[in-house]
């Protein structure tokens, strides 16, 4: 079987532990090809899908954006960068149910099934203005995915939410670019990734977004059962 992956940092598993790491031990004798890039918007996504023409013929293509689009506004270091790196995010709901549907499109024209899976977290306090904001960025992948037959939404964000419901919940979230940028270079293992996290009292994630082996894990059996249900 062959699949590609399309989306940001979460999907290149870096920094912190990687997901898509941990399904290659589920899928061993297949072909995965990575195609995230770090800070990716459902806009810079589209776009160097068709700029470095991306959209593979494979079995399964697993599309996985939306949390730098909220997380744009977590800072104005965030948004300024965004600037920078031409990876604007959408500037409203219909910007967003636009780009993704054009995407979703890209993908369908040569995947015969596509994945499309819910943003996760950004900081494990399920009650803060930006997790609410991504709830509603699943509700309209899951309404933007369900007219498209060989489309399936996988809902990871309802899963971690279970995960965490009895957990203390830190306020830690990743608002500096330069703790970002350092822990991708200096959190090269897992076991450092793990420590950072509990340091800060994180279950799930290294930083409120990127993911601890616990979270890596959790994702990478869940897009398992959604691969073996296809």
């Amino acid at each position: 079987m062959r699949l590609a992956v399309y989306g940001d940092s979460l999907t290149t598993g870096h920094p912190g532990v990687s997901a898509f790491r941990a399904l290659e031990v589920f899928l061993a004798a297949h072909d995965i090809r990575n195609h995230g890039r770090s800070g990716d918007t459902v806009i810079s996504l589209y776009h160097r899908i068709v700029r470095d023409r991306l959209s593979d013929p494979v079995d399964v293509a697993i599309l996985w954006v939306g949390v730098n689009d909220v997380l744009a506004r977590a800072s104005w270091t965030h948004s300024v960068l965004k600037r920078l790196l031409r990876q604007p995010p959408a500037r409203d709901h219909d910007e967003f149910q636009d780009y993704y549907r054009r995407t979703l499109g890209l993908l369908r024209a040569n995947a015969r099934n596509i994945l499309a899976v819910s943003p996760l977290l950004i900081g494990e306090d399920l009650e803060n203005p930006w997790n609410r904001a991504l709830e509603e960025l699943c509700t309209l992948i899951a309404s933007v995915c369900a007219p498209f037959d060989r489309v399936q939404y996988v809902d990871l964000r309802s899963g971690f939410a279970a995960k965490l419901k009895d957990k203390q919940p830190s306020e830690y979230v990743p608002k500096s670019i330069t703790s970002i940028a350092c822990e991708a270079v200096f959190l090269r293992t897992a076991s450092q990734v793990d420590r950072a996290a509990a340091r800060r009292g994180l279950h799930l994630t290294l930083d409120g977004v990127h993911l601890n082996s616990n979270g890596a894990q959790a994702v990478a059996e869940e897009l398992r059962r959604a691969l073996e249900g296809l």
